[in-house]
């Protein structure tokens, strides 16, 4: 089966659901590709884009999550574990996923 991880951002209670930006859950489904949970976080971490040659279509996403706490947590986690959020602070986060995809649509060009 699997472990599966979402993307947590504890400073705006919000998260990232990789369904909801057509990843898989697990952490290696996540990563290396386009349109990837990590490239979107690479975009909502940037904190100058615009300001040179190389930089992506501006979006209000990018750079929101500049100097927050970010965790990335899979469903085996552990009280133990270092940045743990438990099921109950968990449950009063917000799903962005649905922006994050439109996000993602936008910098790598997908149309709909």
């Amino acid at each position: 089966m699997g472990q599966y991880h979402k993307v947590y951002n504890i400073d705006k209670k919000v998260m990232i659901n990789a369904h909801g930006i057509n990843n898989g859950l697990k952490l290696v489904e996540q990563i290396g590709h386009d349109h990837s949970t990590s490239t979107a976080l690479f975009l909502l971490l940037a904190n100058s884009n615009g300001r040179g040659g190389g930089d992506v279509e501006d979006h209000y996403l990018i750079g929101s999550w500049a100097g927050d706490r970010i965790v990335i947590q899979g469903d085996y986690s552990e009280e133990s574990d270092q940045g743990y959020i438990s099921e109950s602070e968990r449950e009063g986060y917000r799903d962005i996923s649905a922006f994050v995809n439109e996000l993602l649509n936008i910098t790598m060009g997908v149309t709909a």
